[in-house]
């Protein structure tokens, strides 16, 4: 199977029913010990499966995960699609492409690790319907959320304020080719975004007082990837943008855009030379990047691994993340940190 045939089939696992998913497949979490993150910090990842259902997974700043993962509750059910997330402080927040509409919020509780109900975002005009992409990032107490429907070329940007309240109207940052993935994260007091669109991959950051720079495409700054480029995971660390990307040849690619706007360029992430990734998301979590992927084996199974990017600049080994509480194979993926 191509790289592309096999991220079709990771995107139409969400849309088939349960029934006609071969099982996950998927191992038991390697010793953790050795990978373990600042430990006042827990890094959450987010998966959703093929039969819509949302789940939820911890992993603590000593390097232990919880021992199962548990279905978060979207009352009414719902079915998931898309999926991003951003701590803020202890809370965590999340926003989903739910029932193929537009897209939704809510927030797990960091003191009592309850759900509020999910609520679709009331800024009007923006992505509303055909699975959109979404992506979410914090700045203080307000969370940037960025939409595109499904197929669609346009991206759209809303806020949601420190008193909760939400933008009146999605406001348009641009008009692209199709847009195939979006991905954003906060550097300093800056927002970065970045947006593959007909294999190409174009950043722009937005300043402190809103204004927007031009957008630019990595690789003119960064060096070529080989084949295009299919997803992107962006991670702020200090004043560093961390750019993870898979290509389609399935390969991981990684770049820094430094504080002072000059780049390191892609290089090949060896460790994760022998899988195959379909989704890819990354977070700064306590001053490192930590990386998830869904690997689809040879087997077609979706198998959900993860590892850590060191301050000092090297890869842990890539350890599979056990599937005790998963209920079918997992399609798409998100991963943050909070305190």
């Amino acid at each position: 199977m191509t790289s592309i045939s096999r991220r079709q089939f990771n995107r139409s696992l969400l849309a088939v029913p349960a029934a006609a998913v071969v099982g996950t497949g998927l191992g038991a979490l390697a010793s953790a010990a050795a990978s373990a993150a600042p430990a006042d910090w827990n890094a959450h990842v987010l998966a959703g499966q093929a039969n819509g259902d949302l789940m939820h997974q911890t992993r603590a700043g000593d390097g232990t995960w919880k021992p199962s993962w548990v279905e978060v509750d979207t009352s009414p059910p719902r079915t998931l699609y898309r999926v991003s997330c951003v701590g803020m402080s202890k809370d965590l927040h999340l926003v989903a492409a739910l029932n193929n509409g537009a897209p939704s919020h809510g927030v797990r509780n960091g003191s009592d690790g309850s759900w509020t109900a999910f609520s679709p975002i009331p800024s009007q005009s923006g992505p509303t319907t055909g699975a959109p992409h979404v992506a979410v990032a914090s700045l203080g107490r307000e969370l940037h959320v960025f939409g595109a429907s499904e197929g669609g070329r346009t991206l759209y940007h809303t806020v949601r304020n420190e008193d909760a309240s939400w933008q009146p109207r999605w406001v348009t940052l641009r008009t692209f080719g199709r847009i195939s993935h979006v991905a954003t994260a906060r550097v300093g007091t800056t927002i970065h975004t970045a947006v593959v669109t007909d294999g190409k991959l174009l950043h722009a950051i937005r300043a402190s007082d809103g204004t927007w720079s031009n957008w630019g495409n990595i690789e003119s700054a960064a060096g070529d990837i080989a084949n295009d480029v299919l997803d992107v995971a962006l991670a702020g660390i200090g004043a560093q943008l961390h750019v993870v990307v898979v290509s389609g040849s399935s390969e991981v690619y990684h770049a820094i855009r430094r504080g002072d706007g000059s780049w390191q360029r892609f290089r090949k992430v060896a460790a994760f030379s022998n899988y195959s990734p379909v989704d890819i998301s990354a977070a700064n979590v306590g001053g490192e990047m930590q990386v998830g992927i869904i690997d689809f084996t040879a087997n077609a199974s979706q198998i959900i691994r993860h590892n850590i990017r060191r301050s000092d600049g090297s890869w842990t080994a890539v350890r599979t993340v056990r599937a005790t509480g998963l209920t079918d194979a997992p399609g798409v993926l998100a991963l943050t940190g909070t305190l």
